[in-house]
């Protein structure tokens, strides 16, 4: 720490000084003594430390933290400006006064545009100790908001994450499941039909062949639930063929002879996409698909893949009765429905943007994007 000049005014006995961390860039003693003076007559114990070149400032900067800069405006080969800028790039909250002799208002305004928090004229210090007091507050509350935006960004990180954590473990799950419905399930309810068919055949004439129908009737039925369900968790073509054949596979299995008109429009030769946004895309379109059918009372249901400018696009339109979107959104938020919402966080969680566009009566459509440069970008 720099030693106090010869004949600074003696610290007033009936309050303690403040500590203040102080880093001073003036290259005038007489005008260093002079701000030191100031400072003890307005209650602040100054630890501080002079520089006179960007070097020094560099060195003191990161030697140790400070409290508050106060910088002439005109040194040799250096000036407030230049340190102004120097302070701000190292630490953008630190507080940084101009303090200098008469310059003219206009190269103050300039200042204090550049980033300085007030501006003081030498010899005239009315002014300091509450500006420092002032400053020093601010600081600490940008620092502080900072500290609570960060935290705030990493919390959400950290949710973002454990949230695609959940969905690749949910997925995960499914896939399981999937599998052991129609590996041993399955296998058993085959073998189990295949055994029940013999004893039809030896039951011909026998008064038990009725029962052992109506058995035969039950398994079947299980058999294709189970085949139904294995498919419905997920569907063995997403893994194996794409989002395409994923698509291609959910409308065939919703187009009923009495239900509306389901298309699907992918271009000729559809890449494969990053396995994320394949399974978001299936998921999303689902779960739109699955809402059309239960709501919309729509004559046609189109869904469309393709890449758009930079983007991949899959969109999903009817034209349906359509819904009042706000409202809907607000019943979601409330726990009422987690469509929207499961849409929208897959959507997120894997890169993409969602826009829902609908009315009452003049239908919906659902769009999915993805950011790509080129189709093979988007692939894994």
């Amino acid at each position: 720490m720099t030693d106090k000049p010869d004949g600074m005014d003696a610290a007033p006995t009936h309050a303690p000084l403040r500590p203040l961390g102080l880093l001073i860039i003036e290259d005038s003693p007489d005008d260093l003594a002079l701000l030191l003076r100031a400072l003890h007559r307005a209650g602040y114990a100054a630890d501080y430390r002079c520089v006179r070149t960007a070097a020094e400032t560099e060195q003191a900067l990161n030697d140790r933290p400070w409290d508050i800069v106060l910088s002439d405006y005109a040194l040799p080969d250096y000036s407030g400006l230049m340190a102004l800028h120097q302070v701000r790039a190292f630490d953008p909250d630190m507080p940084f006064i101009i303090v200098s002799g008469n310059i003219g208002e206009d190269v103050a305004v300039s200042a204090m545009k550049a980033g300085a928090h007030d501006y003081l004229i030498k010899g005239n210090f009315a002014r300091l100790g509450a500006a420092i007091e002032r400053e020093v507050k601010d600081a600490e509350g940008r620092r502080a908001r900072r500290r609570s935006e960060q935290e705030l960004r990493e919390a959400k990180l950290r949710l973002q994450a454990l949230s695609n954590r959940m969905l690749q473990m949910q997925e995960a799950e499914r896939r399981h499941i999937a599998r052991e419905l129609h590996d041993e399930i399955g296998q058993s309810l085959t073998a189990m039909k295949l055994n029940l068919d013999a004893l039809q055949r030896r039951l011909l004439d026998h008064d038990a062949l009725p029962l052992a129908l109506e058995v035969t009737d039950i398994a079947d039925l299980l058999l294709d639930q189970v085949r139904k369900l294995s498919l419905d968790l997920r569907p063995p073509q997403l893994d194996d063929l794409g989002l395409s054949a994923a698509l291609n596979w959910l409308v065939k299995r919703h187009t009923l002879p009495e239900g509306p008109a389901i298309v699907l429009d992918t271009p000729e030769a559809m890449p494969r996409l990053d396995p994320l946004i394949e399974t978001a895309g299936f998921r999303v379109a689902q779960e739109a698909l699955t809402n059309a059918l239960r709501h919309a009372r729509a004559a046609e249901i189109r869904i469309a893949l393709g890449f758009a400018g930079n983007r991949f696009e899959l969109t999903v339109r009817d034209d349906g009765t359509g819904f009042d979107l706000p409202t809907a959104q607000d019943h979601a938020l409330r726990g009422g429905s987690l469509g929207l919402v499961g849409m929208s966080e897959r959507t997120v969680l894997a890169g993409g943007t969602l826009r829902i566009a609908t009315r009452p009566d003049e239908g919906t459509e659902v769009v999915l994007s993805f950011p790509c440069t080129v189709p093979a970008s988007c692939g894994g």
